[in-house]
Parts: C-alpha cells; structure tokens; sequence
C-alpha cells in the first residue's frame, strides 16, 4: 500500500471525478459506476461487504454451493451509484492494494452478474478449465491489450468502459471498446514521489 503521507489531499477528488466521470465541475455523480472486490485480497473485505449489504447494492459473481464454500474469498459486485461510502472505505483501506476494478454500464446489477460469470473460466491451451481473475488490476492491465477484436467485445459485453489502478494506486487504466478497437488513457492521480537522493 503506498505510504498515505505521499498522496496528495486532491488525489481522491481526481479519482472521484474520473470514475464517476463528473468532468472538471465535481457536479452530481452519475448512477452507473459499479465494481468489483476481490474479498481473498484481504481477510476484512468479506465483513465489511457484509455491513455495507444493508444499505448497498451488493451480489457475488458465484453461485450455487461453491458461493457459500468461497463466500470470504470470492469477488462481489458493487453497485457505487451516486454515493461514494462504499468508494471512501476503498480509498480509505485498500488503494494501492488491488482490491478491484471500476466500470460503467447502464445493464442491472443481475445482468452484469451473469455477465461477469461468463468470463470467471476459460481454458488453457491443453484444455484444462481454470479460473479467470479478471477482477484483478495485475491480471487485467495486461490482458486486455492481448485481446484480438471478438474477445474485447466478448469481454466488454455490456461495458461502456473499465477503470482499473496501476503504480500502487498512483495511476488509473481506462478502457473503452468502439467500433473494433480498444481505448486505452492513462491518469495521473498524483505525482510520484521524489527520489531521496540529492546531489
């Protein structure tokens, strides 16, 4: 996790304003900004979700038995809407730690559920079925730009865009899918620190 003394106090608002796409007024936040939290990035994700289900749109990507069994580990879908509790206790306890992405859709939080659910397994090349953590900022970065035409539409689906850190949290990845072609722009929340050598 960066060191909080190096992040600078506009350094949330720049995030706010990007993710709920506000534009330079800061004006009302859009009801569209969902994510996803991966709960076996930290043993307190799972309770705090738990507290949050009272007044927070939340569901998990799995389902069935295996839904109970990985409930403490397994990533849930988080409707942000137009209030950022749920995004303070991100910024506050896991920026910098990978915990998820941001995306934009205007689909229900059940559609997007079947969505994603979609994409938790692919194959291997010998066939073997394993798990996807596309949710993952590491794993998403990356993949992305390897994507050939038919899997980025495959991918985004229903997606106006996805947002994901990078430089332990200094950074946020967006990306976009129009006609054929992946978008890709990069924002700096805040500046990287100085070195501390000095000549």
């Amino acid at each position: 996790m960066p060191d909080r003394s190096e992040i600078p106090l506009g350094a949330r608002e720049n995030a706010i304003r990007l993710l709920w796409q506000t534009g330079d007024g800061g004006g009302e936040l859009l009801p569209y900004l969902y994510c996803i939290i991966d709960a076996a990035r930290d043993p307190d994700i799972y309770p705090r979700l738990q507290q949050f289900a009272a007044r927070e749109e939340i569901v998990p990507i799995y389902q069935g038995a295996g839904a109970v069994e990985l409930a403490a580990v397994a990533p849930y879908l988080i409707c942000l809407g137009s209030s950022t509790r749920v995004f303070d206790w991100i910024w506050r306890e896991g920026w910098g730690e990978n915990w998820g992405i941001f995306f934009w859709s205007l689909l229900t939080i059940q559609g997007l559920r079947s969505h994603f659910r979609r994409l938790t397994k692919v194959r291997t090349e010998d066939g073997r079925g394993v798990l996807f953590r596309f949710y993952d900022p590491r794993v998403l970065v990356p993949f992305l730009p390897t994507c050939d035409a038919a899997q980025l539409e495959m991918f985004f689906g229903p997606l106006a865009a996805i947002s994901a850190e990078s430089e332990g949290g200094r950074l946020i990845e967006t990306f976009s899918f129009l006609n054929g072609r992946l978008g890709r722009r990069t924002t700096e929340l805040y500046k990287a620190p100085a070195s501390g050598l000095r000549v």
